[in-house]
């Protein structure tokens, strides 16, 4: 699946789950669902973070970002030669390994670290609709799809189409959790 998608993925799963949960996540949970949807495609040089931030207009932004786009670079280039792509970031262990890494996060703001948690995990699910599917239980090899019969093809129509639906069902999400005028009653 392409960065649009996984971003779009991202944002619903943290709706659904705060509509699940009764209550509205703070408006800092979405970009941070969205990067979190992005990284376990960190082990591809090519992908949105694999290939480092994207210069800034800004000579001092270009001087704050640089050191990290270089430390994607090298995390992205080191992965892709050691363990490959889709492999342990798309999997439980890489899950777990994430919980771990972010659960300093906890003290700052639960709200944050569920919505990289959610964000992360709904990576997993989108690439499990697709044709290779995912091997969560790296490093054994069986790939775990949630479509029979092949899945969704990556940047083709039917990705365009899924990501259509999934963002709608976000936008509905979003209007419910934040933008629903009090006492109105909708449909959920």
């Amino acid at each position: 699946m392409n960065s649009t998608t996984h971003a779009v993925f991202g944002v619903a799963a943290l709706a659904g789950s705060f509509l699940l949960a009764g209550e509205a996540p703070p408006p800092y949970a979405y970009p941070a669902a969205v990067i979190a949807a992005w990284l376990p495609d960190v082990d591809n040089p090519r992908s949105r973070l694999g290939n480092g931030l994207s210069p800034m207009k800004s000579p001092a932004l270009n001087t704050l970002t640089r050191p990290v786009s270089w430390a994607l670079k090298t995390l992205s280039f080191t992965l892709y030669r050691t363990v490959g792509h889709r492999t342990m970031t798309h999997s439980l262990l890489g899950v777990a390994l994430f919980v771990v890494l972010i659960s300093p996060v906890i003290s700052l703001s639960l709200d944050l670290f569920v919505a990289l948690v959610i964000g992360y995990v709904s990576h997993l699910i989108a690439d499990a609709l697709n044709k290779r599917g995912v091997l969560l239980l790296w490093p054994l090899r069986r790939s775990f799809r949630l479509l029979p019969g092949g899945g969704i093809r990556s940047g083709g129509i039917a990705e365009f189409v899924v990501a259509f639906v999934v963002a709608a069902a976000a936008g509905y999400g979003i209007y419910i959790l934040h933008l629903k005028v009090p006492g109105v009653s909708g449909v959920l």
